[in-house]
């Protein structure tokens, strides 16, 4: 396919309004339907929302927005909308959901995030091409339009990816973590290689635990350990990397993505920190994880448009 423009604009349209969720970490979400549930950190039944799929919103009209403009033969621009969140009526229809699945239990409010990106993938002829990226809605019901020049005929294999941050209370696990910054820069490649795989992440993470650049020290049995060790990497992670891009070889099916090594390619912080580090999971305290939604809305815009 020719290469066109993609052109990306951030509206604001909040439905739906909250106070900021406090949620507690690591811990498995409840799911009802398409929805996660993540418990607070201070109040086990009350819960915040993620939708775990990106959808077309629709206008006034009930219709998805999605437009398509003839520009010349055998050439068109397609712009669509892009959000997440729930509309008031699916609110109350979720919280009803979940008190009679968890007596007691109140649905708060979403999920809040501290950052996000978006990618929007199209798939033609065997190819994969990004046709557009930026900064995701950070706020439920918030809405980005993409504009794409494109070359008929046209396949709607189209993909939405949003990788979010979001932050929340850590859970008491019995560990202490420990780590040597300058030691890291010295042992591993972090000094010379810019973009890192999550594959390429966790194993130099390893390497750096047998040298002990890294130290975890884990109270308890083994699964004890692999929680913690979970959790000790998220944090590092955190502490040096940002998400760079993703990459889609394959269309995974849409909903909800666990991050893998196919998938999200980090970058080095500008900014190096030296010295010596430790963290005691004993202890609860405020952290920041990433979630990765992917959807298909080819077949919502092909059918918008009456293709």
């Amino acid at each position: 396919m020719k290469k066109g423009f993609a052109f990306i604009l951030s509206l604001c349209v909040i439905l739906v309004t909250s106070p900021s969720a406090e949620v507690l970490l690591d811990e498995i979400p409840l799911k009802i339907g398409k929805i996660l549930l993540f418990k607070d950190h201070t109040d086990p039944k009350i819960f915040f929302y993620l939708p775990a799929e990106i959808r077309v919103p629709s206008g006034p009209d009930n219709r998805p927005k999605v437009n398509f403009f003839k520009l010349r033969e055998r050439e068109a621009a397609l712009s669509f909308f892009l959000t997440h969140g729930l509309s008031p009526d699916e609110f109350d229809r979720i919280g009803k959901k979940l008190a009679e699945e968890r007596p007691g239990a109140i649905l708060k409010g979403p999920l809040s995030f501290s950052k996000g990106k978006f990618f929007v993938f199209h798939k033609s002829n065997g190819a994969t091409e990004l046709w557009a990226k930026g900064k995701a809605p950070l706020f439920p019901n918030q809405e980005i339009v993409v504009t794409k020049r494109l070359k008929e005929p046209f396949e709607w294999d189209i993909r939405a990816v949003f990788v979010m941050e979001y932050e929340g209370i850590t859970k008491k696990i019995n560990a202490k973590l420990r780590v040597d910054w300058d030691e890291i820069y010295v042992q591993s490649a972090f000094s010379q290689k810019t973009n890192w795989t999550s594959e390429e992440i966790k194993e130099s993470l390893i390497k750096l635990k047998e040298t002990r650049a890294v130290q975890l020290e884990v109270t308890g049995d083994e699964s004890d350990f692999d929680a913690a060790w979970k959790a000790a990497s998220e944090h590092v992670i955190h502490q040096i990397f940002d998400v760079q891009e993703i990459r889609l070889t394959e269309f995974p099916k849409k909903g909800l993505k666990e991050t893998g090594p196919e998938i999200l390619v980090y970058a080095l912080k500008t900014e190096k920190k030296s010295g010596s580090y430790q963290v005691d999971f004993n202890r609860r305290f405020r952290d920041k994880r990433k979630i990765v939604l992917i959807s298909d809305i080819g077949d919502t815009i092909k059918k918008a448009l009456g293709h």
